[in-house]
């Protein structure tokens, strides 16, 4: 991660990971219970009384290990995060399919069911996404690191209170993740949640991880949590507790993804789908931006893209690639300065300061190379270009189908509109939860 102590060692051995993903293989609705057989009574995994002697024992789970555990719990939420991009990417209008797949128009076309592979899908699935499989390991491996930090000293482990706050900040954002795509989630074999709930949970994590920071003085965990909670506070509808935090995020901040050239886990999966497989594209709607932005004004280079000039499998689809995704190593923003700056602005629009958030809109134009924003200074005017520069700063950075839901935004194609494949688009805005989930929780059920 750039600017950041917060890495993943390619190197280390990431033996919580393998294990959870051995339970998810061989049953996809226990990748959020950790790995840890769960009770009758579905107990919550960070209770350390829990044990199963056929899965994590002493030998992992010791204090001597606490960075190990770290590390691989935040390689699950790194895996998680380049699937939910590019899942989320083509459901909404960021990317589009170019693959003769079925299962791949349902995806673009927002025609997917409970038993599509956005739920079953982990980190070993490049040509269909997994959201929920992915999202729920990240969360649960998090969780149950902190869980065990929290039963260790400081003698045992002297940074743990840093590591207590990087996992919390990880759990959160994988809670955040699962609140702004999910119609409903459920954690540990749990009730199922709605998306406030998830937030709610997220808010703890975040506290939790901003307390730890501060105590570890470790600033870029500090940081990263505030606009977590920002991110989450706005998911809550409370604009102004999200750009008080969002107000604390220096100039320059930014939180990476790092990726790797040949490990099929950790390569892009954006350069993946739109270059070395072809098996999406940038959205027309994406490239028609870029058109005009280098017509009028400077290049915008937050969106710009490059046509292959190939066909993709589906007959219809010219391959156009992200130049921000132009390599498998090209890193991925999870947080950075303008998401909190957007925040703010967002606030300033809601409580009539719109001078204030024209000037943020304008610092963002401008260092784009595009014109100063010359609409009126009314609420829904403001509002559209604040919707406009996140759609082009964020993007394809896990923000956009948050926003669609958030804002209430108008859903394109719209529903009804005719897929060029067959069939037609949906007014679907979230993913529902898999049936994998429904049938075998069983505080859910069928």
């Amino acid at each position: 991660m750039r600017n950041s102590q917060m890495r993943r060692d390619p190197r280390t051995a990431s033996l919580v990971a393998r294990r959870v993903r051995r339970v998810a293989s061989a049953a996809p609705v226990f990748v959020a219970a950790m790995a840890i057989v769960m009770t009758s009574a579905c107990r919550d995994i960070t209770r350390l009384q829990q044990s199963n002697p056929g899965q994590l024992g002493p030998e992992v789970f010791a204090p001597e290990n606490a960075d190990l555990i770290v590390n691989s719990a935040r390689g699950d939420f790194e895996c998680a995060f380049n699937e939910y991009v590019t899942a989320s990417g083509l459901f909404v209008d960021e990317l589009a399919n170019a693959i003769s797949f079925i299962e791949s128009y349902d995806l673009d076309r927002r025609t997917i069911t409970a038993d599509s592979p956005y739920g079953t899908a982990d980190c070993t699935f490049q040509q269909t996404p997994g959201v929920y499989t992915p999202l729920s390991v990240a969360r649960a491996s998090n969780d149950t690191a902190v869980a065990h930090l929290e039963g260790w000293t400081d003698e045992q482990v002297p940074d743990r209170s840093k590591l207590i706050g990087e996992a919390s900040a990880y759990a959160g954002y994988s809670l955040v993740l699962l609140g702004e795509s999910m119609c409903s989630a459920a954690l540990n074999l749990g009730p199922e949640l709605t998306p406030a709930q998830l937030f709610a949970e997220a808010q703890t994590r975040f506290d939790t991880a901003i307390a730890a920071a501060t105590r570890s003085s470790d600033e870029q965990t500090l940081n990263f949590a505030l606009l977590g909670r920002a991110r989450t506070e706005l998911d809550l509808g409370n604009s102004a507790a999200a750009a008080t935090d969002a107000a604390l995020i220096p100039s320059g901040f930014e939180v990476d993804i790092d990726h790797d050239a040949t490990a099929t886990r950790r390569q892009n999966l954006v350069w993946v789908h739109t270059q070395l497989a072809q098996l999406s594209s940038v959205d027309t709607s994406i490239q028609n931006r870029y058109a005009r932005s280098v017509a009028v004004d400077s290049p915008d280079a937050r969106i710009a893209v490059t046509s292959t000039g190939a066909l993709g499998s589906d007959g219809f689809t010219v391959v156009v690639y992200p130049n921000k995704d132009s390599v498998a190593t090209a890193k991925q923003a999870v947080a950075k300065y303008a998401e909190a700056q957007l925040i703010i602005a967002e606030n300033d629009a809601n409580i009539g300061q719109f001078n204030a958030a024209v000037t943020i809109l304008n610092a963002l134009r401008t260092a784009a190379g595009q014109p100063a924003y010359a609409g009126a200074l009314t609420k829904p005017a403001v509002m559209a270009d604040v919707v406009e520069q996140r759609r082009r700063s964020l993007f394809l950075e896990g923000h956009r189908l948050g926003d669609i839901r958030r804002l209430g935004l108008p859903i394109s194609p719209a529903a009804g509109a005719p897929y060029v494949a067959g069939g037609s688009y949906t007014d679907q805005s979230c993913f529902p939860l898999p049936n994998v989930e429904r049938i075998n929780n069983p505080n859910i059920g069928g």
